[in-house]
């Protein structure tokens, strides 16, 4: 993932711009998310992340260390925000997003398979109803009488 990727992540997320040098709060805790993000999920430096935005290295340096770590603390709306961001489709790796879709695609056709059996059972609902009003001390004998109506019937 690039820097220009979690940008824009992080600007759709929030709906606003994060580029600039406003001390804005919000743009600020926006860009501590960005920074975040970046430091983690790439292998730019502290000062490449902070050219992106055309920020010192210092900047991006204490977003990460103090204002980041705040959120969680005293605006936890926010840390919602950068795990929504962490979670997005567009975040995920291809691969993982692969197994993903085959784990649910697996787990689709189990419910097919349920779903299909079930409508099986729907066609002989009013067969399996009459042989349920067998009593029980006479099922052998139930038994043994619909297995030769079936022979007759093949």
């Amino acid at each position: 993932m690039t820097s220009e990727n979690i940008k824009k992540l992080v600007e759709r997320e929030l709906g606003y711009n994060i580029d600039g040098k406003t001390r804005a709060r919000q743009v600020v805790y926006g860009r501590a998310i960005y920074f975040k993000i970046c430091k983690d999920r790439t292998s730019l430096s502290l000062q490449e992340i902070g050219e992106t935005l055309n920020l010192h290295h210092a900047t991006v340096l204490h977003s990460i260390r103090n204002i980041f770590p705040a959120f969680e603390m005293y605006n936890p709306e926010y840390m919602d925000i950068y795990n929504r961001i962490i979670k997005a489709d567009e975040y995920i790796p291809i691969e993982r997003q692969l197994a993903r879709l085959k784990i649910q695609h697996y787990q689709l056709e189990l419910k097919y398979d349920y779903i299909k059996n079930i409508n099986i059972d729907m066609k002989h609902r009013t067969l399996l109803s009459k042989i349920k009003e067998i009593p029980d001390l006479q099922l052998q004998e139930a038994e043994k009488r619909i297995s030769k109506v079936v022979e007759r019937l093949k």
